[in-house]
């Protein structure tokens, strides 16, 4: 004699995996491992957030500084300084002196006459003296026309003038009042001139009225020399002036001797 079977047991269902540390160290049988956690997409728009916007902000506060600040600093100081500045300028105005109530006249200066270093004139006549200044510093001469021959004679062993012309002979005395040694070639420094403004330079030629002036003349101070100087001339030209310059013409200088 049997026992009787037992009926069938439903079958048991297995309780879905939670994922928890109850069910050991890893999921049971039958589970796979857990889903990986999203990525983080939004990390480096953050850092970039975080970075770039500070630097926004400094960059916008330098420029506020030099387009608003700076132009008004520097006018406030341009206006502390401009006073100054005025006061300054203003000062040689306040010591101007005051302009004469009649106005300014209209009548030219009158030129000082001209004259050598000792008041005398620079101009004379046959006879007269004339004090000149020399280049060279502490120079100085009086000259005096002591006499004038209108038609010299030339010696027989001189150079005769040309047909149409004569001889013309001036004597001159050279006194030196200045504190060096004058050393020149004075019939360099003689000119005829006629009345046309015609200029004629020294004739080498000799004369029975004199002696010409040595080539190389030397006169110390206090000392004096006197000479002819000769001008060969036209015959019928009329001589008005006798000038004279020192340091064989090149001083600034010259007196001048009317003739007639």
């Amino acid at each position: 004699m049997g026992y009787p079977s037992e009926p069938p047991r439903p079958q048991q269902e297995m309780p879905p995996y939670l994922g928890g540390t109850e069910y050991g160290a890893g999921p049971p049988y039958g589970y796979g491992p857990p889903a990986p956690p999203p990525p983080r997409r939004g990390l480096g728009l953050v850092l970039a957030l975080a970075i770039g916007v500070p630097m926004l902000l400094i960059a916008g506060l330098a420029t506020a500084w030099f387009v608003l600040i700076a132009p008004v600093r520097d006018s406030i100081t341009s206006a502390t300084v401009a006073p100054a500045e005025t006061r300054e300028n203003a000062e040689p105005d306040a010591a101007a002196p005051d302009e004469p109530s009649g106005g300014p006249s209209d009548a030219p200066a009158e030129e000082p006459a001209p004259g050598g270093d000792d008041g005398d004139p620079l101009t004379s006549e046959p006879g007269g003296t004339v004090t000149l200044k020399g280049m060279e510093a502490g120079s100085k001469m009086a000259v005096t026309l002591n006499r004038v021959w209108s038609e010299a004679r030339p010696t027989q062993d001189s150079v005769q003038p040309k047909p149409g012309n004569r001889l013309m002979a001036v004597q001159l005395t050279l006194t030196n009042k200045g504190r060096v040694t004058y050393k020149d070639a004075p019939v360099n420094g003689a000119v005829a001139i006629d009345s046309e403004g015609q200029q004629y330079p020294f004739s080498i030629a000799y004369v029975e009225e004199g002696q010409q002036f040595h080539w190389a003349t030397t006169i110390d101070p206090g000392d004096s020399r006197k000479g002819l100087v000769v001008f060969e001339v036209p015959a019928g030209a009329r001589m008005t002036t006798l000038q004279f310059t020192l340091n064989s013409g090149y001083a600034d200088q010259h007196g001048e001797w009317k003739l007639g």
